[in-house]
């Protein structure tokens, strides 16, 4: 075999291999798949207007990214002008005047979409919100009506808990679900 027949079988013989290569690490570049799943989170905020010594309009929010039931505690107390909570409780109707939104007692609702109040003295929201989406409104508007050197304080604490499964909202809150409608735990309040 002459010099020049020599090289060119080396020659072919390497993009023989180049392109037997080539093939294998693009077969097993293209025959990979990766799953990636993310955890959804649920995030709830207070949604509420404030205007001087009126705060209106209060909705809870769902800013997480996964649908949420959501619940709120609201408690109303004194404050003295350097932040200490008081020990008198104010009285409704004396020392401030609330309306409320859309509230039931937990033994008299059947309705999705609508606040109710448990004997835990918690309010819950009875169907899911979605990602971003908000509640109807808890309190339409709360005014203090004296103040005698103190502030009045509402405080809205909130909670949520992923929609599904379901069993979620029972171990955490007590609560059942049937047909999409959160139950609080029985008693009205």
């Amino acid at each position: 075999m002459t010099k020049r027949k020599r090289i060119v079988a080396l020659l072919v013989g390497v993009l023989l291999l180049a392109g037997v290569v080539g093939t294998f690490a693009w077969l097993s570049v293209t025959g990979v798949l990766v799953n990636e799943f993310g955890f959804g989170s649920v995030a709830p905020s207070v949604d509420e207007t404030l205007d001087n010594n009126v705060k209106s309009d209060v909705a809870v929010k769902n800013s997480g990214s996964a649908p949420a039931y959501l619940r709120v505690a609201v408690d109303i107390y004194w404050q003295d002008k350097d932040g200490a909570r008081l020990w008198d409780e104010p009285v409704e109707g004396t020392d401030y005047a609330i309306v409320w939104g859309d509230v039931s007692n937990a033994s008299t609702t059947s309705s999705a979409s609508s606040w109710v109040r448990s004997a835990d003295g918690f309010y819950y929201w009875t169907s899911p919100v979605a990602p971003l989406g908000k509640t109807g409104v808890l309190i339409k508007s709360v005014s203090e009506k004296k103040t005698d050197g103190k502030n009045l304080v509402v405080d809205i604490s909130t909670q949520a808990i992923q929609s599904t499964p379901d069993d979620a909202v029972k171990e955490a809150w007590g609560c059942t679900v049937n047909d999409g409608v959160l139950v609080p735990p029985h008693g009205g309040a």
